[in-house]
């Protein structure tokens, strides 16, 4: 598997699927091929293959710990397939609750008593600058430091400016990278934590949630840097507002409803970049798909072709989130399945703000849409179109787009969305109107979330 792994650093995806599915059948540790396997399937932007792939390694990993990460990683990627409905993530959302059947928690008596001040600590994977610190940066810097304790857990050393920013701001920074899930549950318990809010969920393996299994805190919270429910009885609130949840049915969680959910801090880079923006005339009128090219769903892919089948002079720009030429390579490849033509397909850069200039109309992905790519595309000044769905994971970019007052660039069928691009793109002067409507007052409002979201902790603690 050396071997394997060599081909995958090197950017050879495919080699190294081809050897994997050799090697498979006489494998001693099956669950480390089906493991590298979902990797390959990440570098060639395939989700239903990955999504197999994690799961087949969580059923034959026979370490409980690996397992669960797994079938979080799993559990992430059935959100980009279109055919995934309610029913199937309860049920795989059971699953992964049942991996907990004998965890252990720790209990601590004085867990009952309300300290001085209510005692709030963030846990995430790091705490360096990334979508999700868009939105939950004020949490930690912007507090009222009578009422509550904020601290900060990182699971990694890796450290940015942002990174720094947190410590200057929080009442105490920790990192826990070279500890083991238990030990950083203890510590956090002893820290006299009344409050574990869990900003990472599912993502990179859920290590987070396996530090909350043992429950150092009398309340648990999950949101902001995951997007559903984490299935697991020992978490007790989920964060979200009335459009983003409006059915609860998935949820093994309680609903901490907020006003809106979201709240965007542009970063310096951004203020700078939209200050110097300078949006340049372009005939031909430019879709642009700023999304990690994972979320490139088939229905999705099918409406952007007929979208350019209505428009022959249009064009359409395709941005990656990773700088992969694996990727970029496998959706030309696609696109070309699709018969779709007047498509730029281009690697994640720094520099993708640059695109911002280029492009009339975000076509924004479903069933998974985006977060920080749709309010980073609002804030530059360019609407984005959007499908939304009935399942929380669907409604994200929708939710964004609302709390901005740019409902009406909010759909809810296929037919809809096709039709709705197509008429922006025949009637640009519509387009600008919208445009000038997007609130970033309302988007950008970090003070009225962070006393929300405060306030209902206040009455939970």
């Amino acid at each position: 598997m050396e071997q394997t792994r060599k081909l995958l650093d090197a950017g050879e995806p495919q080699e190294a699927l081809e050897r994997l599915k050799t090697i498979l059948p006489t494998a001693q540790e099956e669950w480390r091929v089906h493991e590298l396997i979902g990797a390959c399937f990440h570098d060639l932007s395939d989700a239903n293959g990955a999504a197999q792939a994690y799961f087949n390694a969580a059923m034959t990993d026979k370490y409980l710990r690996s397992q669960r990460a797994h079938f979080s990683n799993y559990l992430f990627a059935l959100h980009y397939l279109p055919q995934v409905d309610a029913q199937i993530l309860i049920n795989e959302l059971a699953v992964y609750n049942s991996l907990y059947r004998d965890a252990e928690t720790i209990r601590n008596e004085e867990l009952g008593i309300r300290n001085e001040k209510i005692s709030v600590a963030f846990i995430s994977q790091h705490f360096c600058d990334s979508s999700s610190a868009r939105f939950y940066e004020a949490l930690l810097t912007d507090y009222d430091r009578e009422k509550f304790k904020v601290t900060a857990w990182s699971l990694s050393k890796e450290e940015d400016a942002f990174t720094k920013k947190i410590r200057r701001n929080v009442d105490g920074y920790f990192d826990i990278s070279e500890t083991s899930f238990e030990e950083a549950a203890i510590k956090i318990r002893d820290s006299g934590a009344d409050i574990l809010v869990d900003l990472g969920g599912h993502t990179e393996g859920g290590t987070t949630l396996q530090i909350a299994a043992y429950k150092p805190a009398r309340i648990q919270i999950c949101g902001i840097g995951y997007f559903d429910s984490t299935g697991a009885d020992f978490m007790d609130y989920f964060i979200g507002d009335e459009f983003l949840i409006p059915n609860a049915e998935i949820f093994t969680e309680k609903i901490l409803r907020l006003k809106n959910a979201f709240a965007f801090r542009p970063n310096e880079r951004m203020i700078y970049e939209k200050k110097s923006r300078r949006p340049f005339p372009h005939k031909n009128f430019t879709f642009g798909s700023l999304n990690n090219f994972m979320k490139l769903s088939d229905d999705y892919l099918l409406a952007v072709k007929n979208i350019l089948d209505a428009l022959p002079d249009a064009r359409i720009i395709f941005r990656d989130t990773t700088p992969l030429k694996s990727r970029q390579v496998a959706l030309i490849e696609r696109l070309k399945t699709f018969g779709i033509e007047g498509a730029e397909v281009r690697r994640g850069d720094n520099n993708f703000f640059t695109d911002y200039s280029e492009i009339d109309l975000i076509l924004d992905t479903f069933p998974y849409p985006g977060g920080m790519m749709t309010a980073l595309a609002l804030y530059m000044g360019v609407p984005v179109l959007n499908l939304c769905g009935k399942l929380p994971h669907t409604r994200t970019g929708a939710d964004i787009l609302r709390i901005a007052d740019v409902d009406e660039l909010i759909v809810n069928n296929i037919d809809d969305y096709i039709e709705k691009a197509v008429e922006f793109a025949e009637n640009r002067a519509r387009l600008v109107d919208l445009t000038n409507k997007i609130s970033l007052d309302k988007l950008t409002d970090t003070k009225t979330f962070v006393d929300d979201f405060y306030g209902k902790i206040y009455e939970l603690a």
